[in-house]
């Protein structure tokens, strides 16, 4: 140590705040408003604003590619009883479907109710209204489901779009096989 270093040595208190403050800056991020407080708005189904419903999946299955798997289909097995055994599969798996979300909307709405019921005789207006709002939506989805599985078994056009899907994709992957066929001859 210097005769020097004595004057440039800081004194006690600058060497123990400055660090601290900089590592305190440094270590400790921002924090916002929006941590604490959820400024949105409230639906009848929760806070979330993009909610998946039970029918949702239904909707997603049939508009699902079934051309694409039919024209696949037809590549691996170009047999018809194939394609007529996997179109009695697709509609099987909607029928499966079908139940499940049936069952998931009749156990929602008897869940819905014993809340109601509950929040009615704690004197909670806004809470029973909004299951309320929440019982409509879901009996409505029920009645269109049902409805849905009675226009499948009527064979209604909507409801047979991914089986006429299906049966164009497999004759366009027969038809892929033999033109392949036919180059490969000349």
């Amino acid at each position: 140590m210097g005769l020097f270093d004595v004057f440039k040595r800081k004194s006690f208190a600058e060497q123990n705040n400055e660090p601290e403050t900089k590592s305190r800056d440094q270590q400790l991020p921002e924090i916002t408003e929006s941590a604490f407080i959820d400024n949105s708005e409230p639906n009848a189904l929760g806070n979330s604003t993009l909610v998946v419903l039970p029918i949702d999946q239904i909707y997603k299955y049939l508009q699902f590619d079934f051309e694409s798997r039919g024209y696949e289909d037809a590549l691996s097995n170009p047999d018809t009883s194939y394609r007529d055994m996997n179109k009695k599969l697709i509609i099987s798996n909607l029928k499966v479907l079908f139940k499940q979300t049936r069952q998931i909307y009749i156990d929602t709405l008897n869940t819905t109710e014993f809340h109601i019921q509950s929040r009615s005789q704690a004197g909670l207006i806004d809470i029973v209204e909004l299951l309320k709002n929440r019982k409509d939506l879901l009996d409505s989805h029920l009645k269109e489901i049902i409805r849905m599985e009675e226009d499948l078994e009527k064979q209604d056009d909507y409801m047979i779009g991914m089986l006429l899907s299906y049966e164009r994709g497999f004759l366009r992957g027969l038809s892929a096989l033999s033109l392949e066929t036919l180059n490969l001859k000349r």
